[in-house]
């Protein structure tokens, strides 16, 4: 497939992971464990496998417990550390810490979203939407999610026209990975005009200025990590995966 060249990502991993941390002790939850490898390191390698040369990783809670853990492992492509001192507040804060480093398309990853097999390269076909849109990775059949907490978006003719936890009459439910260039940077100022950004309200802007299209996630598990049953599931999501992989492998 033709992609677009897309040399960095962003993940963002400066939460609390406060509905995790009942089970997982003090560990933030970029650093939680998934079939041996933290959730952190998963996100690195969606990045490596979509081509990326770079990853941006945005710190906030238990800064130094990230940092010394990428220090200590070979990670799957090179690492910058950007700390976000305003981490108690939404996560578009975050993704705007995260400006200075950007020069061109790039992707944007939720450290707690993990995916059966690599996905990232989905956003980057050419042929995936319209030149000129910034792309969300929509899954239009989601089994097994938490419809009050999901981020849920509706579709018309490949336009997303709303998103949000709100969106009840939906298509699609959003996966957390994203194709963005600066033009999101502004979008985000606009909102923090009158309050803290999140992701989602920054998405808003776009799509009120016909800029963000969905991207069809078809056949691949996938889960959020915000809890100790999404944890368990997570373990079976890739425990499965890798017997399909060994299984291919005969």
């Amino acid at each position: 497939m033709p992609q677009l060249s897309v040399r960095q990502t962003v993940i963002l991993a400066a939460g609390f992971g406060s509905r995790l941390s009942a089970t997982r002790g003090e560990l933030p939850k970029p650093l939680v464990r998934v079939a041996g490898k933290t959730l952190l390191d998963h996100a690195l390698g969606q990045a490596a496998a979509a081509g990326c040369d770079e990853a941006i990783v945005v710190t906030g809670n238990s800064a130094e417990m990230i940092r010394d853990h990428l220090a200590s492992v070979r990670t799957a492509l090179p690492v910058k550390l950007v700390h976000n001192e305003r981490y108690q507040e939404p996560n578009g804060v975050s993704l705007m810490t995260a400006e200075p480093l950007i020069d061109g398309p790039f992707f944007l990853q939720m450290a707690d979203h993990l995916f059966a097999e690599p996905v990232l390269a989905i956003l980057a076909d050419r042929l995936s939407a319209p030149a000129g849109y910034q792309r969300l990775l929509v899954d239009f059949k989601a089994v097994g999610i938490d419809e009050d907490d999901a981020t849920k978006v509706k579709v018309q003719h490949g336009r997303i026209t709303a998103i949000g936890k709100d969106v009840w009459d939906y298509d699609a439910v959003d996966t957390g990975y994203f194709l963005l260039d600066p033009r999101v940077f502004g979008a985000l100022r606009e909102v923090a005009r009158v309050e803290p950004p999140s992701v989602t309200l920054g998405m808003r802007k776009l799509i009120s200025a016909n800029q963000l299209a969905a991207v069809s996630l078809t056949g691949v598990r996938w889960t959020d990590v915000d809890t100790p049953e999404d944890y368990s599931k997570a373990e079976l999501l890739l425990a499965s995966a890798g017997r399909r992989q060994k299984i291919g492998a005969t």
